[in-house]
């Protein structure tokens, strides 16, 4: 685990009521009215009396057993049992002194706190505090009142705050929690001091130990779904936790910023998404068919290696590599084809013969590849370069490939939130073709986005009049009809789709989702578990099972499978990191079984890791609440 600040670990225990965003209703947060004062429970009773020396007040009269003892000429045993009733007669008087003394005290101690609570009632906060500081003291003389001990405490607090005497009551307050971690009215205290004071985090901290202590108390309870009434209102916790994004959002950039850094200095930032994430991207647009039955029909990787030792002409060598990086893009070995694509456009852009590009066959295709990988790499600036490069020297004949490179330039301004830019970019390329299918399918994809479900619809609708074999449309219609509570129709385009593509790891995820939304949880769940069968390297197949398990109706006062969702969600970040949904799920999960400050530790860890992969800060808002909580 890398190391957490010290303020990280300060409240690392209070993470756990990001697990709070999930707990239905909360009592409300108790106002400062609430702060009444609290009562003191009566004294515990006094302990019996020893059997070791006399319990009458009158001690036995001294010298009796020693004349009898002279009388029988044993005048050592008489001298050694008159000690001892010298002895016991001493500790008589000491435990009568004793018991005195703890009487005195009691009574001190009720009368101030009478006293204490008489000034509140008149508004003499100060000569209140004074009150129970004197009850205070008597009950620290006093063995077993830990419990009168906090209350007293919490009052005098009470006290200071009303007389403006703050860091006064954050100190009993402090004191108080030392004596009974889980006191409420303390929390609550300096909660409330904290957030006055514009100390957001703290008093965050706060509400959240709350819910932890009960979280904890309730564990059972809550596993088994049972209604219950946590400590701290939701509105609340969301109110503070808003108050202190702003500056945790700062520094989640920064030390994001500093890790992505050592990512490139090391080369790691080149390293491309999952082969599931970018088989879904490629298969996204139609030309996917015609280049990966190109490099079906080229030479192995194996082959173009060794043509490839031989010495070439630069235009030559890039020729090459582009296709040596094609076939292993084809074979899904993405990293090893952006790794070609990468030379080849570092010798065209090195080389010294201004001829290069003309003497080349595939510079065109070069450009478009190296900016689909700088696009999957996130290096949106760089992609949109290369695609506006390749549409320069495209042939104004060939529409298709012209039209292509324009859906991915508004592909580029989607992903940047330029969502008026990359309509300009769809018109463009609807200008050229009306009827151009993989624009019609990504700009249904932009209007879902701006929730324009109609012109959504009719977008791809018209993209499978043009192209119905066309699978990324089909499940985009499928999850269209989804939103539009058409179960039916979802499933009809996914039955289409299930032909076109058999034994599909993504329908059978989409099918799942269906099947969620319809709350057939064993249904999705057997769904989820089809698609890890025909694809172990789905992501969202490991992540929506691990959703389905905790949704699923367990047995009869037995809890959901918790561990086994977490292993689910591990596995789903072991292959895609990137997954920040996932981060959140499991960190409540984890919360649900921590038991130690360790095990907490390891949950704000858990969503640095998350945030360190974020792209932008709106995929790291999420994480960003739940780590303030933190």
């Amino acid at each position: 685990m890398s190391s957490l600040s010290s303020k990280q670990k300060s409240v690392a225990m209070a993470v756990a009521a990001a697990l709070g965003a999930a707990v239905v209703v909360a009592l409300l947060l108790r106002s400062s009215k609430d702060d009444g004062l609290e009562s003191l429970p009566p004294p515990p009773p006094a302990e019996p009396a020893s059997n070791d020396g006399p319990t009458s007040e009158e001690p036995p009269k001294a010298g009796a057993k020693d004349a009898a003892k002279v009388e029988g000429g044993d005048k050592e045993s008489a001298a050694k049992e008159d000690a001892e009733a010298d002895d016991d007669m001493a500790a008589a008087a000491a435990k009568k002194k004793k018991k005195e003394e703890s009487q005195q005290l009691t009574k001190t101690l009720e009368e101030s706190d009478k006293l204490g609570k008489k000034l509140f009632k008149e508004g003499k906060y100060n000569e209140a505090a004074a009150a129970f500081s004197v009850a205070i003291e008597a009950c620290g003389k006093l063995p077993k009142l830990n419990k009168q001990l906090a209350i007293l405490l919490n009052n005098r607090s009470a006290m200071y705050e009303k007389a403006g005497l703050i860091d006064l009551a954050l100190e009993d307050c402090a004191a108080v929690l030392e004596v009974d971690v889980a006191h409420s009215k303390a929390r609550n205290k300096r909660a409330r001091i904290f957030e006055n004071q514009g100390k957001y985090q703290p008093a965050l901290t706060e509400l959240c130990a709350l819910q932890l202590h009960f979280m904890h108390s309730n564990k059972d309870a809550l596993m088994r779904g049972m209604p219950l009434n946590p400590p701290v209102e939701q509105e609340k916790m969301e109110e503070l936790c808003n108050k202190c994004v702003p500056t945790a959002m700062e520094e989640a950039v920064k030390r994001r910023d500093e890790y992505q850094k050592e990512q490139k200095k090391s080369g790691r930032d080149l390293k491309l998404p999952t082969k599931h994430t970018v088989k879904l991207l490629l298969e996204s647009f139609s030309n996917c068919e015609v280049w990966r039955a190109d490099a079906a029909a080229d030479k192995p990787v194996g082959e173009l290696s060794v043509e490839l030792a031989a010495d070439l002409s630069n235009a030559d060598k890039c020729d090459l590599l582009f296709r040596r990086g094609r076939r292993s893009a084809y074979e899904q070995n993405y990293d090893e084809a952006y790794a070609d694509f990468r030379q080849a456009v570092k010798i065209v852009e090195e080389s010294s013969d201004q001829e290069i590009t003309d003497n080349m066959r595939y510079y065109p295709d070069l450009l478009e590849w190296e900016g689909i990988c700088k696009h999957l790499t996130y290096d949106l600036t760089g992609a949109i370069v290369c695609y506006e490069k390749c549409l320069d020297i495209c042939q104004e004949s060939d529409a298709t490939k012209r039209c292509t490179l324009m859906v991915k330039c508004a592909g580029i301004k989607m992903d940047e939130g330029e969502i008026a830019a990359a309509e300009k970019w769809f018109e463009k390329a609807l200008d050229i073709d009306p009827n151009f299918p993989d624009a019609l399918l990504h700009r249904s994809n932009l209007y879902m986005l701006k929730q324009e479900l109609d012109k959504a619809t009719v977008d791809i609708e018209r993209c499978l009049s043009v192209k119905p074999d066309f699978l990324s449309a089909q499940l985009r219609q499928a999850t269209l009809c989804m939103h539009q509570n058409q179960a039916d129709k979802a499933l009809k385009c996914l039955s289409v789709a299930d032909k076109l593509s058999p034994k599909s790891s993504d329908i059978q995820v989409y099918l799942g989702e269906l099947h969620f939304t319809t709350e057939k949880v064993d249904k999705a769940l057997a769904s989820f578990e089809k698609a890890m069968e025909y694809d172990k390297n789905n992501p969202n197949a490991y992540i929506n099972a691990a959703l389905a398990i905790m949704n699923k109706q367990p047995l009869p006062g037995q809890p959901p499978d918790v561990q086994r969702a977490m292993e689910l969600l591990e596995k789903g970040l072991e292959i895609d990191p990137q997954f920040q949904g996932a981060y959140i799920h499991l960190g409540q999960l984890k919360l649900t079984m921590a038991k130690r400050l360790e095990d907490c530790l390891e949950v704000v860890e858990l969503y640095n890791r998350g945030l360190n992969q974020c792209r932008t800060k709106e995929e790291m808002a999420d994480l960003v609440k739940m780590l303030v909580m933190a």
